[in-house]
């Protein structure tokens, strides 16, 4: 028995070095995992995770007056997204890579034409719709440019270098949007559509040619089978306001045909906490730049530039969050993750509840708390979803990102008739109750998951 402890504990060392020592070459040699197209998708996170979530709201808001009219072309934008895995399957049924990708962009801005162009809802739920499926389908192919044509052993190094790109175009379009955040927000919308121009043009330069990329193989065509998803919390991937997570999106299918198998299970339990947690907050991820402003009198530039500051200090918190699972459990991280987004949003209700003289000192502390703890939860849900999964981890992260993506949608729409009828203090009191009860779930998955080894 003590032979057997040791002869694992020198194996998870050993396992624990092998993946420092690849983080370490990974980091010192970008060269040879770095593409020119990656600032293509510098350039879209710039955009789609930068400035629109901030300009979004406020210029609907703006023109219609009616905040449910907010819910409904942020709920279509999110709807957009899950025709991700569209992409994918076009995409390798056609091998008409490069096509689809660029013409990603294409419908990206086309998308946010259209919102800036037309008047009527009707239209702007078709232009939000086009604007989440051209931006999702962009995420998608990026990491299919990946898995398609580099060699195995270099996906995860390709795959954390694509991500850092991404969130680094997160601070710099936050960091624009704090720039451009007076007035209506017109010009800051044109500034998109000329990135997401210049996106296509980077875009197309060292990208693999569709027609001399080699037939994939029965390994490549299964990712899950080889991708270690844990490796990934070394780098930082993509924090998208809703949370989320664009990367895995062509893993969804997979997932889903293996969803009957996740009922009665520790992993089903969880997958449900998931989806509760998404839930909760997606209504707060849709208004967020209204309700500072107007609840905690906290400008959009001022909020433009916290997300920005937070954004970057979780590039590191992911590196960070990576070890903490490693020492303490996925399941413990997971359930602090929680516990400080119930502090966040606490502290967003205070003001509502008694008279509070510095509302925005609640607002700031309350809404950097929500958005910190997201780096803990992507890497710690990953990290538990492959750990609890009874089938393989890629199937089980689509499940993860389609309950993700499913609850964000449907919680952005129900919470349109919710904030118009209630007010702003109706978005942190749901998401209290909704976090409590994922939370309840998240800690029952602890408990089932504090004998379960590391592979």
């Amino acid at each position: 028995m003590v032979m057997h402890a040791s002869e694992n504990s020198q194996s998870d060392r050993s396992d624990r070095g092998d993946r420092l020592a690849l983080a370490f070459r990974v980091l010192t040699a970008p060269r040879r995992y770095i593409r020119p197209w990656y600032v293509a998708y510098l350039l879209l996170g710039i955009v789609t995770a930068g400035m629109l979530p901030v300009l979004l709201p406020l210029i609907v808001e703006a023109r219609t007056h009616r905040l449910a009219t907010v819910a409904y072309v942020l709920g279509a934008y999110n709807f957009g997204l899950l025709t991700s895995p569209l992409s994918g399957i076009l995409a390798e049924r056609t091998k008409a890579y490069r096509t689809l990708f660029l013409g990603s962009f294409l419908v990206t801005a086309a998308g946010i034409v259209g919102v800036l162009l037309l008047r009527e809802l009707p239209l702007w739920l078709v232009s939000a719709f086009a604007l989440g499926a051209g931006s999702g389908g962009a995420a998608t192919l990026a990491t299919f440019f990946v898995v398609d044509f580099a060699p195995r052993a270099e996906w995860e190094a390709r795959i954390g270098w694509l991500q850092s790109f991404n969130a680094t175009g997160q601070v710099a379009g936050l960091m624009l949007t704090a720039a451009f955040s007076t007035g209506d927000g017109t010009v800051a919308l044109w500034l998109c559509v000329a990135i997401v121009l210049l996106a296509i043009v980077v875009g197309g330069i060292g990208l693999p040619l569709s027609k001399s990329a080699a037939p994939a193989s029965a390994d490549s065509q299964h990712l899950h089978h080889h991708l270690n998803v844990r490796f990934l919390a070394v780098f930082p991937k993509l924090s998208f306001p809703s949370g989320v997570d664009l990367h895995f999106y062509h893993l969804i299918l997979p997932g889903l045909r293996e969803l009957h198998r996740t009922m009665g299970t520790a992993f089903g339990r969880f997958l449900l906490s998931w989806f509760v947690l998404a839930l909760a907050v997606a209504a707060f991820f849709s208004y967020f730049p209204l309700m500072l402003s107007e609840s905690y009198n906290i400008g959009a530039r001022a909020t433009a530039l916290i997300y920005a500051v937070i954004s970057a200090a979780g590039i590191v918190l992911y590196v960070l969050t990576g070890r903490l699972t490693a020492r303490y459990g996925a399941g413990r991280v997971y359930s602090c993750a929680l516990a400080l987004r119930l502090v966040g949003f606490g502290l967003l209700l205070v003001p509502f509840l008694m008279s509070a003289t510095n509302r925005s000192l609640f607002g700031v502390a309350g809404f950097s708390l929500i958005v910190l703890a997201w780096p803990l939860l992507s890497v710690s849900g990953t990290d538990l979803g492959a750990r609890l999964t009874p089938f393989s981890e890629g199937a089980a992260v689509g499940l993860l990102n389609a309950a993700l993506a499913l609850a964000t949608a449907v919680g952005i729409v129900v919470s349109g008739p919710l904030v118009a009828h209630w007010g702003y203090e109706s978005i942190p009191a749901t998401a209290l109750a909704g976090l409590a009860a994922a939370l309840w779930l998240g800690i029952h998955t602890w408990r089932q998951t504090s004998s379960v080894p590391d592979p």
